[in-house]
């Protein structure tokens, strides 16, 4: 049972999977209570001290414990929907470097970790007078460079719009403020 759980949680960990996870983690903590229960009785018939039975079920309560309060802390952050702030960095290293390197600027970046692959979505304003061909082109160009990027798989969204006409069709997001820093908060999928 004890290399079921051990190959069970290195699989989730590699697939980044919370269920994968969880059953390896169930699976060795009834391992080590099955042990624990093994031990417990031994010391009592050889030590004839009663209190080794409850001083091992305890030391294996306080192990589901705080195993269990670790699966429940990455549920939670999962189901949260928590931004990576390493992944977060990534993506603002590559789109800074990109909108540089065009002369465009970038806003709405929203990314998430969907288990098996990413979720990147952002919005790219390129200079007013871009061909819609020349966008594009560009556009996938920082597509590919965010999905070559990311491990272990992204699927990448990106919204073309204009400089010139940006403030007039979008008048609650303002271009100036367009641009994150590392420093900027995560962002989480609303």
């Amino acid at each position: 049972m004890a290399p079921w759980a051990l190959i069970s949680s290195g699989w989730g960990g590699a697939k980044n999977s919370i269920i994968l996870q969880a059953n390896g983690k169930h699976v060795l903590t009834d391992c080590w209570t099955s042990l624990a229960v093994l031990v417990g009785l031994g010391l009592v018939l050889v030590t004839k001290w009663l209190p080794f039975d409850p001083i091992c079920g305890i030391i294996m309560a306080c192990n589901i414990l705080i195993s269990g309060t670790g699966l429940i802390k990455s549920s939670f952050a999962g189901l949260m929907d928590r931004a990576n702030p390493e992944t977060q960095k990534k993506l603002i290293d590559i789109l800074a470097r990109e909108s540089k390197k065009h002369g465009l600027t970038y806003h709405h970046l929203r990314h998430r970790n969907l288990g098996d692959a990413h979720w990147v979505e952002v919005h790219l304003v390129f200079p007013a007078g871009s061909s819609l061909a020349q966008a594009h082109r560009e556009a996938t160009r920082v597509e590919q460079l965010v999905q070559e990027s990311l491990e272990p798989r992204a699927y990448v969204t990106t919204h073309l719009e204009c400089a010139s006409n940006h403030d007039e069709l979008h008048p609650d997001e303002r271009l100036e403020k367009a641009v994150p820093t590392p420093e900027d908060k995560v962002h989480r999928r609303p």
